[in-house]
């Protein structure tokens, strides 16, 4: 500790380096300590000297002494063995200057202090906090909403249990799969290993973790994903009327909707009135490019949507709804069909989105080109044909398949 006793008296002080001397104006910082005693002495003096060291930072133009992040940055970058030697003997004295701040006790020796070993694990890349470039891999996304939010709430659950990247590896993760599988559905978990995988990999290509570590790869989860079943004509139209005998009117103009159209549930309550012409309407809002698309209103559909048009008050089709967290206007719909389709004693495979498949099979049954089907519901061409040689089906075709849906 830089102290010296004058007639009886300590004072700290701390040369200036020649770099900053102009700068600031003086070639050594000295205050006197107001104490004979040398233990008192070191404890008063560590505070002054850890100012006066920041002071210096600030003046290079250097962070804060507590900014771990920065240092890791610079060992990872240094020029070559000399600079990063350097770079370590900074960061040595920070944290003797932190642990120097916080032993209470004389002759504690300042490595001891927990602070200080945290800032030296961190900023040394020992210990770099997982959740610490979270923000940084969101701004390099483009995904929806509802997406980001679960990869969030993943990497938030991730950094719960393991607080440091080094705690993670893939003997623990494989540990915490087994007390996720007791809480969450098999998907569930597996769609939260994907994010973590997918966030891993950022972090490889920043060079915060080993290119060759892998901990979220081979976990042996195979989930088999249960395919929605179609509703069969007849039961729409039962779903339908039950919705009406219920009084959920809301409800019955969505199913309405989706039974002539195969339109997802959110692309029909997110659909503005300005998208909406009288033999028409336009998919704007989709989740990919072949989502977007003109759909031909069917006959048994035009006086239904002429009214909701005519009535709504917020300027969408179907008016009133309140958009979730997400942003999803459908939200709400989609529980009270859940309930419904439920009290009819439908299974777990049959959704709202299985309507979109009653409509595909109602098509293909009628012999409708499979192009044109797919041009309906908005889905990608599946074949080399369809998707490189084939242009998309005309207004015209679009309005013929959909002609032969009848309930």
């Amino acid at each position: 500790m830089p102290i010296e006793c004058r007639h009886r008296t300590y004072f700290a002080y701390l040369d200036v380096p020649k770099d900053v001397r102009k700068r600031l104006g003086r070639r050594v910082y000295r205050q006197t300590l107001k104490t004979d005693s040398r233990s008192v002495a070191e404890r008063r003096a560590a505070p002054l000297i850890s100012q006066w060291k920041s002071l210096i930072a600030k003046a290079r133009e250097e962070p804060d002494h507590n900014d771990a992040r920065y240092w890791r940055d610079a060992l990872r970058h240094a020029k070559d063995d000399e600079d990063r030697t350097a770079i370590m003997e900074r960061i040595d004295m920070m944290a003797d200057d932190i642990g120097a701040i916080n032993v209470e006790n004389v002759g504690d020796r300042p490595s001891s202090d927990p602070e200080a070993q945290r800032f030296y694990a961190e900023a040394t890349g020992a210990a770099v906090p997982t959740d610490e470039h979270l923000n940084e891999w969101f701004s390099s996304l483009q995904v929806q909403a509802k997406t980001a939010g679960m990869r969030r709430a993943t990497i938030a659950r991730l950094s719960e249990k393991f607080p440091m990247l080094r705690d993670i590896s893939r003997r623990e993760v494989r540990r915490w799969v087994t007390e996720l599988m007791t809480e969450l559905k098999p998907a569930t978990v597996q769609r939260m290993m994907t994010d973590c995988r997918t966030y891993w990999a950022y972090l490889a290509t920043i060079e915060a973790v080993s290119e060759e570590s892998a901990p979220f790869d081979r976990l042996g989860l195979k989930v088999k994903r249960a395919s929605w079943q179609p509703f069969e004509p007849s039961d729409m139209a039962r779903l339908l009327n039950a919705a009406i005998d219920r009084e959920d009117l809301k409800l019955a103009d969505l199913i309405r909707l989706a039974m002539y159209t195969g339109a997802r549930r959110e692309e029909l309550c997110a659909l503005p009135v300005a998208d909406v012409k009288s033999d028409r309407f336009l998919v704007a809002a989709a989740k990919t490019q072949a989502g977007v698309r003109e759909i031909p209103i069917h006959r048994e559909l035009a006086e239904t949507m002429a009214r909701l048009v005519g009535q709504t008050t917020d300027g969408f089709v179907l008016s009133g709804l309140k958009p979730n967290k997400n942003g999803d206007r459908g939200d709400v719909l989609g529980k009270r069909f859940t309930r419904l389709k439920r009290d009819m004693a439908f299974g777990d495979r049959q959704v709202f989105h299985s309507i979109r498949g009653t409509v595909i099979t109602m098509l293909e049954r009628a012999e409708v080109p499979e192009g044109t089907v797919q041009d309906i519901v908005g889905h990608e061409r599946s074949t080399l044909t369809g998707s490189t040689y084939s242009g998309k089906s005309t207004f015209e075709m679009r309005r013929a398949a959909l002609a032969k849906l009848n309930y």
